[in-house]
């Protein structure tokens, strides 16, 4: 391979991990890739100056084998990413083109004063300007290493069966939930006085006191702590659409009916469930279970605009691999560069709340 195209080449995330940066700053993917053609021969399919050429990487792997191990790693993470993929399905991306970004920022931004409102329009208004408060937060990389042996491998290989993806599928599903985790409940990561906070410890967010653990709480209570939630929201000045995440044992709760009536006189009739009535409330359209809040008991509710969260992204969810112990083992690391960004206005506001005991 020749590295002289791409001074690069060489550089390390983990040790001894060899990857090519791109033109965008980003690991090329397809040059950390070796893998062996019809022939037997060790190829990579993006080389540094674009042509696929011999390299001397030991690549134990086949490209059909490169395919089933991509396909497990996607598939496994979009099963297990909720709160990310409701980022991504809404466009909340800000891509930050290069690994070599370890932090993001961006200004919280102040508003103005009122407007003036008169007849001739010819009176001097307010002048005003707007304040910034720069803000940041780092980035970290989510990744999970896993190795497959040579021997194993072509033992797998004489009696016709495909590489074995298990570790791969282990290794992303461990990837996507660590990133879930980081969503909800941050990181312990600080890097240049910016932390990593998620949508249950950060500063800015409004939180609510519950009435009772909905797993024994009545429909009314229920209803009456989101009522408090949206309340706290609109008094953020932040008026929807939300999405409700709460923890895996409040989901069968939700699938109940909401009676109405007196049930102690024997008087009731079945209207909806209280999932129905819950998302029958003006602002609230989905409710989604949160399988690594991180916490029993609370739920979160947040405004799914850019101005509330978003993800930014420097590397995408992928897999990279090098050769070790002279070719007899190929090692192999499921990572994504990436972090959510929860931010507040410039007076501290935000459209994120929390549902805690009190």
């Amino acid at each position: 391979m020749d590295t002289s195209l791409n001074p690069n080449y060489g550089a390390s995330i983990g040790g001894d991990i060899p990857f090519i940066i791109d033109a965008a700053g980003r690991i090329s993917i397809n040059a950390a890739r070796p893998f062996l053609d019809d022939e037997g021969d060790t190829r990579i399919i993006t080389n540094a100056d674009g042509s696929s050429q011999l390299t001397t990487n030991a690549g134990l792997l086949q490209y059909q084998e490169w395919l089933e191990i991509d396909r497990t790693v996607t598939q496994t993470a979009n099963l297990r990413l909720s709160g990310i993929a409701d980022l991504r399905s809404r466009g909340l991306i800000h891509s930050l083109g290069s690994i070599g970004q370890t932090v993001s920022l961006w200004d919280a931004v102040s508003s103005m004063t009122p407007a003036q409102i008169d007849m001739s329009g010819l009176t001097q208004g307010e002048e005003d300007t707007i304040a910034y408060a720069p803000t940041q937060v780092p980035v970290p990389i989510v990744h999970k290493d896993f190795r497959v042996n040579l021997r194993r491998l072509e033992a797998s290989r004489l009696f016709g069966e495909s590489v074995d993806v298990t570790a791969a599928s282990v290794a992303s599903r461990l990837v996507a939930e660590a990133s879930e985790r980081m969503l909800f409940g941050g990181a312990p990561i600080k890097v240049e006085g910016g932390l990593i906070y998620g949508y249950r410890n950060f500063p800015a967010r409004a939180q609510v006191n519950r009435t009772a653990d909905w797993v024994s709480a009545t429909p009314a209570q229920i209803k009456g702590d989101v009522q408090a939630m949206l309340a706290a929201a609109r008094a953020a000045r932040y008026f929807g659409p939300y999405v409700m995440y709460i923890p895996p044992e409040w989901e069968g709760v939700l699938d109940e009916y909401y009676l109405v009536g007196d049930a102690t006189a024997g008087i009731t009739s079945v209207g909806m469930t209280i999932r129905q009535a819950l998302l029958a409330l003006s602002g609230l359209s989905e409710i989604k279970v949160a399988d690594f809040m991180g916490a029993t008991g609370e739920a979160v509710m947040v405004q799914m605009e850019r101005e509330v969260v978003d993800l930014a992204v420097a590397q995408e969810i992928t897999t990279i691999s090098w050769s070790a112990m002279g070719g007899m083992q190929e090692r192999f690391k499921v990572m994504a560069v990436w972090v959510p960004r929860l931010k507040a206005d410039y007076d501290g506001r935000c459209g994120i709340v929390h549902l805690r005991p009190a």
